[in-house]
C-alpha cells in the first residue's frame, strides 16, 4: 500500500516539477489548537499539541504555486457520547492536501502568500480497539515568505482545516431557468500556526 502511494505521488509531481522554474520543499513544524467534533449523539474533543509535516511547492509562474502538503498532530481525543463512558484515546491526524498558493512578491526578501487546498485526512486511534476514518478536506492558509538568500528561507504560516462531514447538491428551477449548488458541512474547524525552513530548487527569479 505504501509502495503503491509512493508511485501515485511520484506520477503527480513529474509533470508539474518538469514544468516548474522553481521548487520549494519545507519541512515544517507548529502548533494545532484544541477542537471539538459535534454530532448527534454527542462530540468528540481533540486536544491541542504540537504538528509538523512537510510541503512541495511547485512554481508554475513567478506567483502561483502548486502545493502538496503533509501534517500530522499526534493527540489525545475525548468522547462524549450518550450512553457511553467518556474515554480518552491517543490518536494522530493526518492530513494529506493539494493546492495552490498565490504570492505577493514585495520585494526578493519578503513575500506575502495565500493558499487554498483540497485532500483528505485520517483519524488513525492508537488502540486497536477502534477503527481508523477517512474524511474529504478543505484547507486555507496564510503567511508571509521571508528569503536569507536565493536558496534559503524562513516561512511563517497560519493555517485552517475542515473536515467534511456532510455534503449535499440541489438543482433550482425558477423564472430564470435552472441552477445548481453544493454545498459542505462540518462543525470542525483544526486551527493553527507553523513555521519551517525554505530550501529552493531550480530557477530563482
Amino acid at each position: 500500500m505504501k509502495k503503491r502511494s509512493l508511485l501515485i505521488a511520484i506520477t503527480i509531481l513529474l509533470p508539474f516539477c518538469l514544468m516548474a522554474q522553481t521548487v520549494e520543499v519545507t519541512p515544517f513544524g507548529g502548533y494545532v489548537f484544541g477542537s471539538t467534533w459535534n454530532g448527534s449523539s454527542g462530540s468528540v474533543h481533540f486536544d491541542g499539541n504540537a504538528q509538523y509535516g512537510g510541503q512541495i511547492s511547485v512554481g508554475i509562474s513567478r506567483v502561483v504555486d502548486v502545493d502538496f502538503i503533509y501534517n500530522r498532530c499526534d493527540t489525545k481525543a475525548q468522547s462524549s457520547l450518550v450512553g457511553f463512558v467518556v474515554r480518552e484515546v491517543p490518536i494522530s491526524i493526518n492530513y494529506m492536501q493539494i493546492g495552490f498558493t498565490k504570492n505577493f512578491r514585495i520585494n526578493p526578501v519578503v513575500s506575502p502568500y495565500f493558499g487554498m487546498n483540497l485532500g483528505a485526512v485520517e483519524f488513525y486511534p492508537k488502540s486497536g480497539s477502534y477503527n481508523d476514518a477517512w474524511f474529504f478536506t478543505v484547507g486555507l492558509n496564510g503567511g508571509a515568505k521571508i528569503y536569507f538568500s536565493k536558496r534559503v528561507g524562513l516561512k511563517l504560516q497560519a493555517q485552517m482545516f475542515l473536515p467534511v462531514e456532510g455534503a449535499g447538491f440541489s438543482v433550482y428551477f425558477g423564472g430564470g431557468g435552472p441552477s445548481t449548488g453544493v454545498s459542505l458541512y462540518s462543525t470542525m474547524v483544526q486551527f493553527g500556526f507553523t513555521g519551517g525552513l525554505i530550501f529552493r530548487l531550480g530557477h530563482v527569479y
